[in-house]
């Protein structure tokens, strides 16, 4: 009893940790009737999920106060915690104004409007003076009730005591921070639950908002990797896939070769690099993808734009090269109204539906997801305990096929489904015993998860085919990414080769694409396939009406690699691009060549940072 009565000391906190929720709880409910239609609908999710991010943000600060309480710093607690009550309530009532602006919480926006705070001012005065002075005085009486709340109840207190259970208090800030005890940090995904965008955005907190906007703005910068004209590189990259239009994007009308629209499975495999792929001169633990070349189109020279799964989910769903800086399921300026393959899909009436057998949170997987195109984003917590044993990263491939399957059966209209599978991702923990063991590799190592992953995507497609649905549905595999492909010099590019090929009826006897093809050219030639004729803006082309034969890649965080059939660019920032053979050797510069790769890597960022990609 003595040892939880040292607790009580830190009542303060509590309070203002209860304080900072009915806050948020209030504002929410202003913000629901004052911008949703009916207000009412989700409102418990709502102030739910809302609780959950203030938390996230008051705990920020409570790690603060509790620092400066245990050491008897009071005045300075007081006054900290006075100054956070303002900037609380000014941030919320600015959040309401900028709401009815942009429906969105304040961020990056927000961050770019305060920046020119002079014009900023002069603007808000000059419209709202009246309020200004009415919220200026509604402040300094706020300030002045927030001191007397705070001095009544911080105060001076035996520093012993309160370093007893401290390590403790900050455990659960620390906890209540990162508000998961799974892999994922806080992110858009942890106050993303409904399909409609502003409920989500009211679920959110501003302070966070702001706060993360800024962390993804620092992130992304710009970098030079040589000089050219961003509309040149523009006009050159549309010249590159023959693409005739007046804007300044790649928008371009796909006829498909098909005439029938037939349901898409698009099935991203956990590290497929070509190094343990049969068909592709690996090794021989894949017999069942091998079998289905004689049923698909079949790349054999394609390549990852990187080297994790957020790259490659980005740059396949969004037919785009991708960014030096940061992956489009993270970057600020794509969770909104960006362009992913669902949303043509959904113009074509299909349901579109992202599976995962682990954290859907993890690297803001549904944030992105469910704001640009997808219906439904379903992680682990989908998946029932009772049926299914949970691993170390979540559910093994069977799983999550079984799941899918399922979920299938349950379909009434079209569909795309999206399935992303983990049990070849290191510590390849795979049920055992599924399959005779690759013997020259270790049982817990990478060939022999990728023996298990292949044979569980082997009993998927019998269990399509056996049930009829593969006669109206395409089978989409592709790799996220080759399983290593780090070096310090140059870049290793046979290690971003990966594994990826089309099943459709359509391609009896197996077709063999053997030109250089990339992530971004999956989705134009999965819709071809599929029979969906549209206007896009990808940046990729169907492999069926374009013959690209070159691929953009990002090697070692920042620089790119621009590769074509026998040899590479290699740019650097601020440094003069280099070009290599496969070997490693340098080779004499062709400046068209690497103007080439430059259009590619500018126009991926004007797309991206100019909203000209939706």
């Amino acid at each position: 009893m003595k040892f939880l009565s040292y607790f009580t000391q830190y009542k303060p906190l509590f309070l203002f940790w209860i304080f900072f929720l009915a806050i948020g709880a209030l504002f929410r409910v202003v913000l629901s009737f004052a911008f949703l239609e009916n207000p009412l609908h989700n409102i418990a999710l709502t102030l739910l999920y809302g609780a959950r991010m203030d938390t996230i943000a008051f705990s920020f600060f409570g790690i603060i106060f509790a620092i400066l309480f245990a050491l008897n710093f009071i005045k300075i607690s007081r006054i900290f915690m006075t100054l956070l009550t303002l900037v609380y309530f000014g941030v919320e009532l600015s959040g309401i104004t900028f709401m009815s602006q942009f429906l969105s919480r304040p961020n990056a926006l927000f961050v770019e409007h305060l920046q020119n705070y002079k014009e900023l001012g002069l603007m808000v005065w000059e419209s709202y003076s009246l309020y200004v002075v009415l919220l200026f005085l509604a402040l300094i009486v706020l300030g002045y009730k927030s001191f007397f709340f705070f001095s009544q109840y911080i105060h001076y207190g035996d520093i012993k005591k309160r370093l007893i259970p401290l390590p403790f208090i900050l455990a659960l800030l620390f906890l209540g921070l990162r508000s998961s005890i799974g892999e994922s940090t806080p992110n858009a995904s942890f106050y993303t639950f409904s399909k409609n965008r502003l409920s989500n955005e009211i679920a959110n907190n501003s302070i966070f908002s702001i706060a993360y906007s800024l962390y993804l703005m620092k992130k992304e910068k710009s970098y030079n990797y040589g000089k050219l004209d961003t509309q040149v590189a523009l006009e050159r990259v549309k010249k590159l896939n023959h693409i005739t239009n007046n804007t300044n994007d790649l928008t371009h009308f796909a006829k498909s070769h098909f005439s029938q629209e037939k349901n898409i499975i698009l099935v991203i495999l956990e590290s497929f690099g070509w190094h343990h792929i049969g068909y592709l001169g690996g090794t021989k633990t894949t017999p069942n993808l091998d079998k289905l070349t004689k049923n698909a189109l079949y790349f054999t020279n394609l390549y990852a734009v990187g080297t994790r799964t957020s790259w490659g989910v980005s740059s396949i769903l969004t037919s785009l090269y991708p960014l030096p800086t940061r992956e489009y399921v993270k970057a600020s300026k794509a969770q909104h109204n960006f362009y992913t393959v669902a949303k043509t899909l959904k113009k074509h009436n299909y349901s579109t539906t992202f599976l995962y057998g682990g954290d859907a949170n993890f690297d803001n997987m549904r944030g992105f997801m469910l704001a640009n195109g997808f219906d439904n984003v379903y992680g682990k917590e989908s998946f029932s305990s009772s049926k299914y044993q949970q691993r170390t990263w979540g559910y093994c491939d069977e799983d999550l096929y079984d799941k899918a399957f399922k979920m299938i059966q349950k379909e009434k209209k079209q569909f795309f489904l999206t399935l992303l599978t983990l049990s070849s991702h290191q510590p390849f923990d795979y049920p055992r015993g599924k399959t005779k063991p690759y013997k020259d590799a270790p049982l817990a190592g990478f060939a022999n998860s990728i023996k298990y992953a292949d044979y569980a995507l082997g009993k998927f497609v019998a269990r399509l085919k056996k049930s009829g649905i593969l006669k109206d549905t395409i089978v989409v595999f592709v790799a996220d990414h080759c399983s290593k492909a780090y070096s310090k010099n140059n870049v290793p590019i046979d290690k971003y080769k990966i594994a990826a090929m089309i099943v459709s009826d359509d391609f009896k006897g197996g077709k063999n694409y053997n030109k250089i093809a990339s992530q971004i050219d999956i989705a134009p030639t999965m819709l071809d396939i599929a029979g969906i004729s549209d206007t896009l803006p990808t940046m990729g082309q169907s492999v069926l009406s374009f013959e690209r034969n070159s691929a953009l890649l990002l090697a070692n965080k920042r620089n790119f690699a621009y590769l074509l059939e026998d040899k590479y660019i290699l740019f650097k920032p601020s440094q003069k691009a280099q070009i290599f053979n496969y070997k490693n050797n340098p080779l004499n510069n062709n400046e068209e060549i690497i103007k080439d790769g430059l259009s590619y890597i500018y126009s991926s960022s004007y797309l991206y940072k100019n909203s000209k990609y939706r």
